[in-house]
């Protein structure tokens, strides 16, 4: 896994990274006529929402000596054009603190790609995130103590918009706590069916169930003090969004990975401490750590972390097996600016 700091404007950041991939051998791929319009028209959304990362991804072009409408296209189209969407993601209130734990689960083939981000944007919150999307994200922390993790879901639909890694991204760069999440993951258009966990610093908890169509949050309820998302929907309007017979396919395992979760977290009534999470997240019996090898697909990387301490950890490949380390990046950010 990489472990990149950037930092500035968003055209700076997006620069300096792709200097450092260009050096690599790094090389933006020609998109398809179909990827091109999806993206051309993805963009009209994005520039609605969130105009500053066009600017990053327009940097690193410009460092890849590559073509801004071929990375753009690339990267609106994410998840747009088939992806296998796996994934466990959950945070509970133990007492004390507000515990967030994930599993991302895909092809080991993209363990090259994987990046665990320190960004620090000029006009924007600095975050720990990882990702094996550059410029996107799919989980992280910002220096507000919010956390936000997504999982995909088999929609009936892809249409041009902001794809998910993009809406993850804003979150975690303009976004202090929940309500705020919740507030524009409603009003963006989105191009694919995807969950986001929402928990921070303050207790607060969510999942936004997202289709193209529609969007809504279900939070904690009956007294229970934690929320869960594998690659289904749940809320009762979102149902028919989502294609079941592709769930039975290639998520067959995503209610299994639920209900572990549901139930060790209720065995401790909430209360788990970080031993805990890193059992439910190694668990095998339940399919939470991920290990398909006829498909060559499992966990790639997971990551602990407590919002109200600020800590978070990352074991980098199963967490059945990779140790859990701390990574102190974020801590160390915000104690120099004090």
């Amino acid at each position: 896994m990489f472990h990149p700091r950037v930092k500035g404007t968003y055209y700076e950041m997006g620069y300096k990274y792709g200097s450092i991939l260009h050096k690599h051998g790094f090389r933006v791929s020609e998109q398809s006529t179909e990827k091109l319009d999806f993206g051309r028209e993805s963009e009209k959304e994005v520039k609605r929402v969130f105009p500053e990362i066009l600017e990053e991804i327009q940097g690193f072009a410009d460092a890849c000596h590559a073509s801004y409408e071929h990375l753009s296209a690339f990267l609106l189209g994410i998840g747009a054009f088939k992806a296998e969407p796996m994934c466990s993601v959950f945070a509970t209130f133990n007492g004390n603190d507000i515990v967030f734990g994930r599993n991302y689960d895909f092809y080991y083939s993209f363990k090259k790609y994987t990046e665990s981000y320190l960004t620090i944007p000029e006009d924007g919150y600095a975050s720990l995130g990882h990702t094996d999307i550059f410029i996107g994200r799919e989980d992280g922390v910002n220096e507000k103590g919010l956390a936000i993790g997504m999982t995909g879901v088999e929609g009936k639909t892809i249409k041009p918009g902001i794809s998910f890694c993009l809406a993850l991204r804003y979150v975690l760069d303009k976004c202090a706590n929940v309500e705020e999440s919740i507030k524009i993951l409603s009003k963006v258009h989105l191009s694919n069916a995807s969950n986001f966990l929402l928990a921070d610093k303050e207790g607060n908890m969510a999942v936004v169930e997202a289709s193209p169509e529609r969007v809504k949050a279900r939070r904690p309820e009956n007294g229970v003090n934690f929320m869960v998302c594998t690659n289904h929907f749940i809320h009762p309007e979102m149902q028919e969004m989502e294609n079941l017979h592709e769930r039975d396919g290639c998520n067959w395992d995503t209610l299994p990975r639920y209900k572990t979760i549901c139930e060790a977290i209720k065995r401790k009534n909430g209360k788990i401490n970080l031993d805990n999470v890193q059992k439910i997240l190694s668990n095998h019996s339940g399919y939470v750590c991920s290990h398909q090898q006829k498909i060559k697909l499992g966990t790639i990387w997971a990551v602990i972390a407590t919002l109200k301490q600020l800590q978070i950890f990352r074991a980098e490949g199963h967490p059945c097996k990779a140790k859990f380390r701390q990574d102190l990046r974020l801590n160390k950010t915000l104690q120099e600016r004090q």
